[in-house]
Order: C-alpha cells, then structure tokens, then sequence
C-alpha cells in the first residue's frame, strides 16, 4: 500500500506539468489571417523561384494578449525552416513579413504562419506555392560525351548545370547523367541513371525541334512526369529525353537528343560512349 502512494506521489507533478504545457483546453484560440491586396500574398499562388513574397499578417487574441507569431515554409513536404519568429504584445497585431520563394520548378511550398496566446493557445493558417519557371530563351550544347563507367580517366557522368563531364570521383550531387555499366558487364550497358535522383522521360524528336524557352520544358514535364523514371532504356541514336535534375536549383530541366552512339565489341575496350545534344536555361 505504501509503495502505491509513493508512486502516486511522484506521477502527479508530471500529470500537472503536461496538463499547463498547452493552456486551459477550453481557453478561446488566437485568430490568424492574411490580408489580401495587390501586394500581399494570401492565398494559393504560382509564382517563379526566387521571387520576392509579401505577407500582411492580422493577427488576434482569443484572451487576452498574443505572444508571438512565427512563420515557416515547407517544400514537398520536408523539414520546415522558419524565416519569421517574433515576440508580440497586445490583443491585436499586424504585421508585414517577406522572404523570397525557395524551390525548383514544379516545387509545392506549403507556408505556414502561427499566432500564440500568453495563455499557450495557438492558431495556424497555411497556404501553397507552387514554382513556375520563368520564360527564358533555351541554350543550346552539341557534341557532349558520357563514356562507359569502365573506362578509367574518361568522363563517365554529366553535369546538366554547368555543362561539364565528370568523372567517378565528382561529387554525388552533380552527376545528373552517368553511365549505367557495371564492372561485371562485357559490353557497355549504354543506359543512364544517375547519383543524385534525376528522373528521365522519353520524349518525341518534335519536341526538341520545338522547344526554344522554359516554358515548353515546363509544360513538357506537367504533360509527360507520371512516366518518368529513374532510368532511360537502352539508349539509341535519335532517342530524346527530359530530365529533371536532382540538383537544388531554381531550374532544373533539360532536353537531351542522342546524336551518336560508339559501342565497341571488342571485350576489355571500355572506349564506349554516348553522344548528344541538349538544351538547357539560358542563365
């Protein structure tokens, strides 16, 4: 009998703490909104990464007086990062908070902004961004190579971004292309993947004739992502493919058409490789 009053005793404080952590439960909760206006944003939008977002927050005690507001974003859905966080006093608050749109095309970015009361209670209204591209003139490369993974000393990978070959010791990030051939391969696999999660989709030879800014690369991806995978098929000349980079950047999609392909039969001869051509943001 002792030892269940002891144990009692020593739950109680805990049961109190938990109990006052989040205010009385039938204590009233803060109110939070965004003030619409041509130069706030307050509802679902897509807008261009990087632009610059202006919110006009109002904010309301349910009783008596606010203590804070804060404000995060989070892009498809991983780890929220905050970029407003601030003490407020007073029943009613307004306040104007910006910070410029994070993300790659196609990107969703949920924002989400919190009232506190001093009494612990808390509201949150959230809204989404979606990223668009900007329309921009394509640039175009000829005659880029990506060599059988085998062959030590060539490039095996390729950066869509800056444009250069890579070889295997580069960064995983960079490698939006790579050679898909391993060491217990005879011949050359001439199959792309990648090292950073890039997605691939085939696409029509008129495709590439066509396309000529971001825009069509944008609405090209919208048309054709539910088929992208993580791999091209055996490549072939005149195939063309849309890739979406894994690299964090505001603009990561690029249009490939295979000009060329060597494949060498001899066994041991890693000289193989894969030409093409691509378009990519002229930034």
């Amino acid at each position: 009998m002792k030892i269940k009053h002891l144990l009692l005793a020593l739950a109680l404080p805990v049961v109190a703490f938990f109990g006052s952590c989040g205010g009385d439960s039938k204590d009233p909760k803060p109110s939070i909104s965004l003030t619409a206006g041509a130069k706030y944003v307050s509802g679902d939008i897509s807008v261009m990464s990087d632009s610059l977002l202006s919110f006009s927050i109002a904010a309301t005690s349910g009783s008596g007086n606010l203590s804070g507001i804060n404000a995060n974003y989070s892009i498809n859905g991983a780890a929220a990062k905050s970029f407003f966080d601030s003490s407020v006093s007073g029943n009613a608050v307004n306040c104007i908070v910006k910070t410029r749109l994070a993300g790659s095309v196609d990107d969703v970015v949920v924002f989400n902004f919190t009232a506190k009361d001093a009494n612990g209670q808390s509201t949150t209204t959230s809204i989404k961004i979606t990223v668009i591209p900007p329309t921009v003139p394509l640039l175009g490369f000829q005659s880029q190579l990506v060599y059988n993974t085998n062959n030590t000393g060539f490039d095996i990978a390729y950066d869509l971004n800056k444009g250069v070959g890579l070889q295997k010791n580069a960064p995983a990030t960079q490698k939006d292309l790579m050679d898909m051939s391993t060491s217990t391969m005879a011949q050359f696999s001439k199959i792309w993947g990648s090292d950073n999660k890039s997605k691939f989709v085939k696409v029509s030879s008129n495709d590439f004739t066509n396309a000529s800014t971001t825009t069509y690369l944008y609405n090209l991806w919208k048309a054709n992502s539910a088929t992208a995978t993580a791999q091209t098929a055996v490549l072939a000349a005149g195939d063309v493919y849309l890739v979406k980079t894994g690299q964090d950047i505001p603009f990561n999609l690029y249009l490939i058409k295979v000009t060329k392909i060597q494949d060498i039969a001899t066994i041991g001869n890693h000289n193989d490789y894969v030409e093409f051509s691509y378009k990519k943001i002229d930034d």
